[in-house]
């Protein structure tokens, strides 16, 4: 019973105190977030799923006797903070979805897709859209939430259509949206702000949305929608989506004028906007006695099922410290130049497909880009490259979100249509997949001739 307790204690401890170490020059917080974030794996261990449990066990075991040779224990107690910028994001931008639910901006979706959607290319369309936009900031917590809007009696045939439109739409994120773990990655490792990052990914997003479309092909069939009582007027329902969009462009907006006028990472932007506009935004729809009682829900309810993420990413910063004191770096860089590969438009698709290989085994992606945003960031050989070399890793994780079976969208998208992972990732969009990358090289290679 005590762990229940402590689970989401020590992770909210851990983002806050990572939080309040960015303000405040202390020689204890760091020391403070160590221990918290120890604490939150030890927690989660016993709720770990085997998989998971002998993933996560293994990369602190291999962490541990690679570090022997150095400080042991000391490094792996200060490893355990690698990553909690990016954890900070993944704990607290969820709560932008309490006032999303309160305000009831589902149900005008749901009312606005009734009333537009005639075709299933529109469906396609839309839902791949609202992906692109709310999912950018609700992250994985959308797909279900769209998947059950649109299983009604109108969209219910259409299955295999809102499957691709879920997946490409989300996995399209992972190019530009701040509020996602991709993006916070290569912050916290590469010499680039957001700001820089934001218009290539975003870029690169449109490129992925435009081929969806085109690989629809010129099929369009006729769905006869069913009405559903009850439903809001049309009009007030696209209001209250435009007033939804332009929250969501607002907090866009002054989360890049803060980046660049202010001496703050993106990390540390982030989870603080989510925390302001998630009470301020609340407070409009529900007294501050029942935000409290939501807040309770959301840390006694959602942060206890994060610990597979949590505890994962945790591990793999603590990997990713024990690799480079163990000199990897050099490993890695000697690697590339002994295989020849001198360039950096070869270079990026070789790692796309490792990254993308080493997920079908089982190696999360997190695990992987980690290492290689260590080892590249830190060396000289490309300390011209690092925008470059950012949108590459994003473009090969991208990829994989969209193909893994072992992906958590293609897990989740499986179970949520009594399907499996290996029909939702490959079987459906690896000839999209294929033809994205492809895109997305020719688009690289242009930023390379051009920026």
């Amino acid at each position: 019973m005590k762990w229940i307790i402590i689970r989401p204690v020590a992770a909210l401890l851990m983002g806050l105190t990572y939080l309040t170490s960015q303000f405040l020059d202390s020689e204890l917080l760091p020391i403070l977030v160590s221990l918290f974030a120890t604490i939150t794996v030890i927690s989660y261990i016993p709720y770990l799923g085997k998989t998971p449990m002998i993933l996560i066990g293994t990369l602190l075991i291999s962490s541990f006797l690679m570090l022997l040779n150095g400080d042991g224990l000391i490094t792996l107690f200060h490893g355990m903070r690698e990553n909690v910028g990016l954890l900070a994001i993944f704990i607290f931008v969820p709560l932008i979805s309490l006032p999303i639910r309160t305000g009831q901006y589902l149900n005008y979706m749901n009312t606005v897709f009734n009333y537009y959607i005639k075709t299933s290319r529109q469906l396609y369309t839309y839902l791949k859209i609202t992906l692109l936009s709310i999912g950018s900031v609700m992250n994985l917590g959308t797909i279900p939430i769209m998947y059950h809007l649109t299983e009604t009696s109108s969209f219910i045939d259409y299955r295999d259509t809102r499957i691709r439109a879920l997946v490409r739409g989300f996995s399209l994120c992972f190019l530009w949206s701040p509020y996602f773990i991709s993006i916070a990655l290569i912050l916290s490792y590469f010499d680039v702000t957001w700001a820089q990052l934001f218009p290539y990914g975003f870029v690169f997003a449109l490129a992925g949305f435009i081929l969806g479309l085109f690989t629809m092909g010129k099929i369009s069939e006729p769905i006869k929608i069913v009405e559903n009582e009850g439903e809001v007027p049309i009009g007030k329902a696209k209001r209250k989506l435009i007033e939804l969009l332009m929250i969501i462009i607002g907090m866009t907006v002054i989360t890049m004028t803060i980046e660049h006028f202010v001496d703050l990472s993106v990390l540390t932007i982030i989870p603080i906007m989510a925390i302001v506009v998630s009470t301020v935004w609340s407070l409009f729809y529900q007294s501050p006695k029942a935000f409290g009682k939501e807040l309770l829900d959301y840390t006694q309810g959602r942060l206890p099922k994060m610990g597979n993420e949590l505890s994962l990413f945790i591990a793999a910063g603590v990997f990713g410290v024990a690799i480079l004191d163990a000199g990897a770096s050099e490993w890695i860089i000697y690697l590339i130049e002994v295989s020849g590969i001198n360039h950096l438009l070869i270079l990026l698709p070789v790692l796309a497909l490792v990254v993308n290989l080493l997920s079908f085994i089982g190696v999360h992606p997190i695990i992987t880009n980690t290492a290689l945003a260590i080892t590249l960031s830190s060396s000289p050989l490309f300390a011209g490259d690092h925008l470059l070399l950012s949108i590459g890793l994003l473009s090969g994780w991208m990829i994989t979100i969209l193909v893994s079976p072992l992906s958590a969208t293609n897990l989740m998208v499986g179970n949520l249509t009594n399907t499996n992972s290996v029909h939702v990732g490959m079987k459906m969009n690896w000839q999209y997949a294929l033809m994205l990358y492809g895109v997305f090289y020719l688009l690289m290679v242009g930023m390379y001739y051009i920026v």
